[in-house]
């Protein structure tokens, strides 16, 4: 009994000083998951333990996160099924390599694809249930994503246009303020768009629903493919681009009519096909002679660079093998 106050009590104390030090919690973080980069190749099994102080450093960031949205009065219901599947599916974003990584040292490549499969599956199910259930169009990765801290604690995460309608109890309907308009030199005359919206009345959600469901599908699709025709063959490499470009294409139909923050998820999605030149077999036919003599060329030109392209030259194949998986992204 004494021992579990006594963790209460620690818990209690950490989480009150996490909420009185946002700043320096950020801070922390921050090292704890640069360091993580500093560990690769300098110790055994460099891999592994570097994958693990990223996953933990990630998973404290989240954990701290929760803290301050409690204490300064989030309306988020962290605690709904919602919440919590996006809590799961961002816990395994952040662990899901390291996960990989220790299978494969344990059992080997039968293993980690095994786990592979696994995790994706699990992936893909909870995706379905926040698309079809909650409409989470598009869902963001990871889910939860990082909190705005300083917005929070210093008061100004609130909706700048939060003074400038309300909404009708009956009809729903939602109705500017007079004095919430803005100057007449700078109207537009449009109606009034509430930030954040999900999906206009105007929008076909069928759509949207379909290209959706197309990236969801794409990790178990793509894993299929290496698994009939080889993780270096350029079948399964089409079929996976070929899937990220038709969500893509139905997507931008409706560019719009969506919110910042849909918008904002497309183009990191859209910024991500830069990756498959890292991934195989792109990667071992054109892109990787490329990029070493990229490197090559701004390491002996550039002062002190070669600290920084020497190291990325000798682990670039490696990082290349762990990391740039298509159904990972």
């Amino acid at each position: 009994m004494d021992k579990k106050t006594s963790l209460n009590e620690i818990l209690s104390i950490y989480k009150r000083w996490v909420i009185s030090n946002p700043g320096l919690v950020t801070d922390v973080e921050t090292v704890a998951t640069w360091s993580s980069y500093f560990v690769a190749g300098k110790i055994n099994k460099s891999p592994i333990i570097s994958e693990l102080v990223y996953s933990l450093s990630k998973i404290l960031s989240l954990f701290n996160d929760r803290i301050i949205r409690d204490a300064y009065g989030d309306e988020t219901q962290q605690y709904s099924l919602r919440e919590q599947i996006k809590t799961w599916l961002t816990v395994i974003h952040y662990c899901e390599v390291f996960v990989e990584l220790v299978v494969k040292n344990r059992w080997g490549d039968k293993g980690k694809w095994t786990v592979a499969t696994l995790i994706q599956l699990f992936k893909c199910s909870s995706a379905f249930v926040l698309l079809y259930r909650y409409k989470e169009i598009p869902i963001q990765h990871p889910p939860i994503p990082a909190l705005q801290r300083k917005k929070i604690t210093e008061g100004k995460d609130a909706d700048a246009d939060s003074n400038a309608f309300f909404t009708l109890k009956r009809s729903g309907r939602v109705v500017r303020r007079v004095d919430g308009a803005p100057p007449i030199a700078l109207r537009d005359w449009q109606p009034l768009k509430i930030k954040d919206e999900m999906i206009s009345s105007n929008i076909e959600e069928k759509n949207l629903l379909q290209a959706e469901l197309i990236h969801i599908l794409k990790p178990i699709v793509h894993l299929a493919s290496m698994r009939i025709f080889g993780s270096k063959s350029w079948k399964q490499w089409l079929i996976a681009l070929g899937l990220d470009v038709a969500s893509f294409r139905l997507y931008s139909r409706h560019m719009d009519n969506l919110s910042y923050d849909q918008r904002l998820e497309i183009s990191r999605r859209k910024l991500g096909l830069v990756l498959y030149l890292l991934r195989s077999p792109m990667y071992n036919g054109y892109s990787k002679n490329m990029l070493e003599s990229v490197l090559t060329s701004t390491s002996n030109n550039i002062p002190m660079m070669s600290f920084i392209c020497g190291p990325i030259i000798q682990y670039l194949s490696h990082w290349q093998d762990i990391y740039f998986y298509m159904w990972a992204s």
